[in-house]
């Protein structure tokens, strides 16, 4: 994944000198007019990684509708708002619905540049975390069925004895299970393995 500073903004003047200015700074910067240009020119990429600078007024979907509708796609990027038209409801809007800093324009380049910085490094954590999920869920996705029921069982802190009168199984079946699913992902003890399933379903 190749972290960019997306910037969606339909003042070309706002896109060219905030652009410049970005890319002086050596940040990879990829504008658009529109969002629409935006999902047409981002829709096969991995998830994205980096951070948008999102105009709110701009023809079609709204910066805020976006972030509403679709933001949830892209987990990984933070979205700094931007608009000439900021009310103390727009900003609670955006900030309900995750976004990482709100700036009403004209813009100050100080503080939005510190901001940009942040929300690079925040991306950066929010791609490690994201990547060890992806791992996690390749091992797990390699237990078969049965072995699922008895790791759920087992993370319910049944012991084997319970867990193959559920199961109507023999307790030996149910340590040739648990061994299977310890090993399959590779973890040596229960703790381990609660640790990584509730990391797997964090919200």
């Amino acid at each position: 994944m190749s972290a960019k500073v997306w910037l969606v903004d339909d003042d070309l003047s706002v896109r060219e000198s905030l652009g410049f200015l970005l890319k002086t700074l050596e940040y990879d910067v990829a504008d658009f007019a529109d969002l629409a240009s935006f999902a047409a020119a981002t829709q096969a990429e991995e998830p994205l990684q980096g951070c948008l600078l999102l105009d709110v007024r701009m023809p079609g979907i709204s910066g805020l509708s976006w972030l509403v509708e679709q933001g949830g796609l892209h987990p990984l990027l933070p979205v700094i708002i931007m608009t000439g038209h900021g009310t103390i409801e727009a900003c609670r809007r955006a900030f309900r619905q995750g976004a990482f800093e709100f700036y009403t324009k004209p813009l100050e380049i100080e503080p939005l540049l510190e901001t940009v910085h942040q929300a690079m490094q925040e991306s950066e954590q929010r791609a490690l975390r994201w990547q060890s999920q992806q791992a996690l869920q390749t091992r797990f996705a390699l237990l078969s069925a049965r072995e699922s029921e008895v790791m759920q069982l087992m993370i319910a802190g049944q012991t084997s004895k319970e867990i193959a009168r559920d199961l109507s199984l023999s307790p030996r079946t149910v340590e040739a299970h648990r061994a299977a699913v310890l090993a399959k992902l590779e973890m040596d003890n229960l703790a381990q393995l609660i640790h990584a399933w509730q990391q797997l379903n964090q919200v």
